[in-house]
């Protein structure tokens, strides 16, 4: 038969996670102790003493800084040996009641508190393991208070008892050091001239040409008019069962889809409802050489393409072409063919 506090411990852990921060910090407002330089000393944790025997086997923790030292994840955590019979009796259901994270400075007379911030997602009720990744934590710092050695404590705390929720207390912990450049101001050379983005001088006009996919037209890049097929450097077909428009290309022109929707930046995803502001530069429509083609599925007017020719220069701009679907048809005419209104960036 279960133990009923087991059935408890499952039904709290359904509940929501709470955020709450722990810190090393103490309120140094009632101006208490100062070191020589006039600044508070933040007192250390106070941290729960660990008990002799426990089940709670702990799992490497790290601590992962990103670029600028702002933030670092926490990773690693714990579990418990069910069947670590001298700490659990027979039939005893455990689970971990509670955890904490606490950081302190490591100096060379002992250890001090630290401004530094750690918080993680701590469970509403009991669970089974902790997994410091999958609850969030991580060390905050966006005030660069603070670097040098630390030491990062993880205090674990299980039972089987409902009335006595620390039972069991295991403490795992990790040295780490945080590079005294997190805490220096960065440093800006106004003597460097700002790096210009290729093709960022190169100014870009644009114009429409309409041509079909089934009526013998395409796009002369050269003259910006409908031709004849034979002599077209663009031309679209369709799918006569899906709609959907392919791009093709000749003449030794290359074709590729443009980038900016690639990145987390949004403000320059530019579709046909959205063009880059006048007047517009080559810089506005980023593409891989290496992805040129000669045909591309999927023409529509929520993305541009990059043509190039075989006077391609990505200096000047020359033989550089962006373009997009500005109208079309739900529906082709009574041939199959659609009507397209296509608009053309090129140099200025």
């Amino acid at each position: 038969m279960k133990n009923p506090f087991f059935q408890y411990l499952l039904t709290a852990a359904m509940g929501a996670a709470v955020f709450i921060g722990i810190t090393a910090c103490g309120d140094d407002s009632s101006g208490g102790t100062k070191a020589d330089d006039g600044t508070p000393v933040i007192d250390p944790p106070v941290l729960p003493p660990v008990t002799e025997i426990s089940p709670v086997v702990t799992n490497q923790m790290r601590v992962d800084f990103n670029p600028d030292g702002t933030r670092a994840v926490i990773s690693g955590g714990a579990t418990l040996n069910l069947l670590d019979t001298t700490a659990i009796p027979a039939g005893a259901e455990v689970a971990f009641t509670s955890v904490e994270l606490s950081l302190v400075k490591v100096t060379p007379t002992g250890t001090t508190g630290t401004p530094l911030q750690v918080t993680f997602n701590k469970p509403a009720g009991a669970i089974a393991n902790v997994n410091w990744s999958e609850l969030g934590a991580n060390i905050a710092d966006d005030n660069r208070s603070d670097c040098g050695s630390f030491r990062l404590y993880a205090t674990y705390m299980a039972s089987y008892d409902a009335a006595k929720p620390s039972m069991y207390v295991s403490r795992d912990s990790l040295d780490f050091i945080r590079n005294e450049t997190y805490c220096q101001e960065p440093t800006i050379d106004t003597t460097t001239t700002p790096i210009q983005q290729p093709g960022s001088t190169v100014e870009l006009t644009f114009f429409t040409v309409e041509v079909g996919t089934k009526d013998g037209t395409g796009i002369s890049l050269a003259s910006g008019t409908a031709v004849p097929l034979a002599s077209a450097d663009l031309y679209f077909t369709s799918d006569e069962l899906t709609g959907v428009i392919y791009i093709h290309s000749a003449n030794g022109v290359q074709i590729a889809e443009y980038t900016n929707a690639r990145d987390s930046k949004y403000e320059d995803d530019w579709t046909s409802e959205d063009l880059p502001p006048e007047p517009a530069h080559m810089s506005d429509f980023r593409f891989k050489e290496k992805s040129l083609t000669t045909a591309l599925e999927g023409f529509d007017k929520y993305m541009f393409y990059i043509a190039t020719t075989p006077s391609y220069n990505s200096t000047t701009g020359d033989g550089f072409f962006a373009f997009t679907l500005f109208a079309k048809p739900d529906t082709p005419d009574a041939n199959n063919n659609y009507n397209l209104t296509v608009l053309i960036y090129k140099k200025k």
